[in-house]
């Protein structure tokens, strides 16, 4: 019974980190990262909506009637194709990016896992001066 009651707190804590915003201002600190790609400074966003603009354009190409098949079919076609393999098609040719392999080095990072821990024992403390 315990080991419920800490996951159900585990989920509480995780739902909390959400609603407060924390995911989305972490998801949006690592795609406003910058790299260098080639002769200028570019984010992490940028550089994958580059990529995935020429996967759909490639994708297009190669079969013209994705043009008028339904919409929300030909949507999941090229989200099933930018993540199959972790990310595979973003991490080729020019201007490839290892999207699975850039994540887990953000989420490794000391400093980042530091803050997050803040983060999330910061709500802990709160919720138990709430209760």
């Amino acid at each position: 019974m315990a080991m419920n009651s800490n996951i159900d707190e585990a989920k509480k804590l995780a739902d909390e980190f959400k609603r407060e915003g924390y995911f989305d201002k972490l998801k949006q600190k690592i795609l406003s990262q910058e790299l260098n790609n080639g002769e200028a400074e570019t984010t992490i966003e940028q550089i994958i909506r580059h990529k995935v603009d020429t996967i759909v354009k490639g994708m297009v190409a190669d079969d013209e009637n994705l043009v008028f098949k339904n919409r929300g079919s030909t949507s999941a076609l090229i989200e099933s194709q930018l993540f199959k393999d972790n990310y595979k098609k973003l991490s080729e040719g020019n201007g490839a990016l290892n999207v699975d392999e850039y994540i887990q080095e953000q989420l490794n990072d000391k400093l980042l896992r530091s803050h997050i821990k803040e983060k999330l024992e910061a709500l802990a403390n709160n919720n138990e001066s709430n209760e």
